[in-house]
């Protein structure tokens, strides 16, 4: 009976609360009759114009450019986020005159950040004829933003990302009351909230300007590549290249969420978007439905590491390290491809392990077919890769330029032109996508802020390293530990700034290049989403999956393995990030090849036989061998991996023999 009920409590998982983005897309369609959610709608139709307009004629100086693009996702999230939905509500949200009384609470709220912007403006443009010396305005507007900062971030990300504020804030004024090792001078209430409203360090900082900027942009492109139904066409090419092979519905998953998350950038809500398709097939299909959602959630939270978009990280990385995109997207390819080759791996063994009907051919739409009927999606992705890659323009420009192709280029389809009807739509939609976004940033900016003004990502860092005894693989796990911890509650773009700020640092002293100190922070926090005991792209999954999310998200981290282990490689090989000689990268990639193929094998328990325990330990240990830098440890692993295949060769199941006989026919 018991089991029987918590089977109940996992079908009723709210998918839509795991993800800002969900949420707000879920107010956005079930409050269509409501003027507050018309407001809304048209302050993100106005925010994405905004955006449009300075792309287009030049961006304006950082305190306005960001301070509107902050103001307009407050706004957002005021309207569409009232109080009385995160406060009381069990009591009194039923009550007519507490819920107007929240209402009118927030639209006051909404003006003073406003108005809380136009004075930080005013006077960052008069710090020259000032001297540099602020008035009381700046100390008004710090204090107001920050308090509403924390409230909309806590109504659309939860309590942590606050409360983590408001401790680097008091370590900020507690200063020389603390223990000598983390002491510092302090600072007074009044200097940090002029320091975040006006200093190039706060809250209009790093994170704030790439949000501005790129960010925006990419979001805006994602919500009218999606209005076009690309999502369909890479559902329907992803079938069409699989659906043949026994795993193909698997398979198909694992191709179309590392597509579409490569472009959407939040795990969650691609799990949602091409989950809802995917996993039903998996579990149709014989798939067990924690499996099921472990391959959806992983693939989609690899879409956020895979060239060429890779979400947001890309973007904030290139500020922080200072690399040009291109160099990202190069040093991230051969990590993102052993990622999504494990979980392959993964898949193809476990079809061999339980009973898979394949798909019926007539549910298997025929390539051909499709790129016929959807090449023109290729044309408009196909624009966005050659900006940014070929004719290198600026993330901003290549995004900004894709996003009006997708409408030009649709109207040569007369089966799915993009009407001006949906163009307005589209705009909306970005507007409320971005605006989780743009608070996670804003808060991140005041732990950065904190982190700058009192030089704890300095002592952090040497408290590692002396924790460490001076070397890089103890710094590396701590630093991985921490990074996870971090990503449980927080997307993946907060969690990566504000590990980026305090950790990577720290691992640049040891040695480290600061593109791989900040690739590798960046990959962890990515992998929080499917780390237990909170992972929110697992939890995603089981929902739809309908199962335990903790089963789901162990599953996850076997399939995902590779990403937990492939950062710790390229620390150490950079030729895995494809520095050095072709023969460097090359020997370096296909070891690793390798030895990911065999650790899936071993964790799935299936390579052409079913391995007991002692034989699943081999390979996973031979695997790991071929991760580890030299010439002998690659020997070894593939000597007892072979010695492991010959020794067996009478079990295997599936051999030479087949795989002849597969390709004659």
């Amino acid at each position: 009976m018991a089991d029987h009920k918590k089977k109940d409590e996992v079908q009723e998982i709210d998918v839509s609360s795991l993800d800002s983005e969900l949420a707000a897309a879920k107010t956005l369609e079930e409050g269509k009759g409501d003027i507050f959610i018309k407001a809304a709608a048209l302050f993100a139709f106005c925010m994405t114009l905004f955006h449009i307009w300075t792309g287009f004629h030049g961006l304006y100086d950082y305190v306005t450019q960001r301070g509107i693009h902050l103001a307009f996702a407050l706004t957002l999230i005021l309207l569409t986020q009232p109080l009385y939905k995160h406060c009381f509500k069990d009591k009194f949200a039923g009550s007519k005159a507490f819920r107007a009384a929240c209402r009118v609470f927030d639209i006051c709220l909404i003006i003073l950040s406003w108005v809380a912007v136009i004075m930080a403006m005013d006077e960052v443009h008069h710090l020259t004829e000032r001297l540099s010396k602020t008035t009381w305005m700046a100390t008004f507007a710090g204090a107001v933003l920050t308090i509403i900062v924390l409230e909309a971030a806590r109504r659309t990300l939860g309590y942590i990302m606050p409360i983590l504020s408001i401790i680097f804030i008091a370590y900020a004024l507690a200063g020389p009351h603390l223990p000598m090792a983390i002491a510092h001078r302090g600072y007074s209430l009044e200097r940090i909230c002029k320091f975040l409203a006006t200093d190039l360090d706060g809250l209009f900082g790093t994170t704030m300007s790439v949000s501005a900027s790129v960010i925006f942009m990419f979001v805006m492109f994602g919500a009218f590549l999606e209005a076009s139904g690309c999502s369909d066409f890479i559902n329907n090419i992803a079938i069409s290249l699989t659906g043949k092979i026994k795993s193909g519905p698997a398979l198909s998953a694992v191709v179309a969420s590392g597509l579409m998350g490569s472009i959407n950038g939040s795990a969650v809500a691609n799990v949602v978007g091409t989950g809802t398709f995917t996993i039903p097939l998996m579990k149709s299909r014989g798939y067990k439905p924690q499996f099921a959602g472990g391959v959806e959630s992983v693939a989609s939270t690899g879409g956020q590491i895979l060239p060429p978009v890779m979400g947001s990280g890309a973007f904030l990385m290139v500020a922080f390290t200072e690399q040009k995109y291109i160099a990202i997207v190069i040093a991230a390819v051969i990590p993102a491809l052993l990622y999504y080759w494990g979980c392959a791996v993964a898949v193809i063994t476990q079809s061999e392990l339980i009973d898979i009907t394949k798909m019926d051919e007539k549910d298997i739409p025929k390539t051909k077919d499709v790129l016929k009927d959807g090449w023109i999606y290729l044309l408009i992705l196909g624009i966005l890769i050659v900006l940014l890659l070929v004719v290198q323009y600026s993330p901003l420009y290549a995004a900004l330029w894709a996003t009006v192709s997708v409408p030009v280029i649709m109207l040569f389809d007369k089966k799915k032109r993009f009407t001006f009807k949906d163009i307005p739509s589209a705009m909306v939609k970005s507007g409320f996508s971005a605006m989780s976004i743009v608070i996670g940033c804003a808060c991140a900016g005041c732990v950065v802020g904190m982190v700058s003004l009192t030089g704890i990502g300095v002592i952090f860092g040497d408290m590692m390293i002396q924790l460490a005894h001076g070397m890089l693989f103890p710094s590396l796990v701590f630093t991985a530990i921490t990074c996870i911890i971090l990503g449980m509650g927080l997307p993946t773009t907060a969690a990566y700034v504000i590990a980026a700020s305090i950790l990577a640092p720290s691992l640049i002293k040891l040695g480290l290049t600061p593109l791989t100190s900040h690739l590798f922070v960046f990959y962890f926090a990515c992998l929080s989403a499917i780390t237990p005991p909170v992972a929110l792209a697992a939890y995603a999954g089981a929902g739809i999956a309908k199962c335990s999310p903790m089963t789901t998200a162990v599953e996850a981290c076997k399939l995902g393995f590779a990403g937990f282990i492939v950062p710790f490689a390229f620390c150490y090989s950079p030729a895995m990030m494809m520095q050095g000689s072709f023969f460097e990268v090359l020997t370096v990639f296909l070891s690793a090849f390798i030895g990911v193929s065999i650790i899936s094998s071993g964790f799935q328990g299936w390579l052409f036989w079913k391995l007991n325990f002692v034989e699943r330990i081999v390979f996973v240990a031979a695997g790991m061998l071929m991760f580890i830098p030299g010439t002998l440890t690659d020997i070894i692993g593939i000597a007892a991996a072979a010695a492991m295949l010959l020794i067996n060769l009478k079990k295997w199941e599936r051999g030479p023999k087949f795989i002849m006989q597969h390709q004659k026919k």
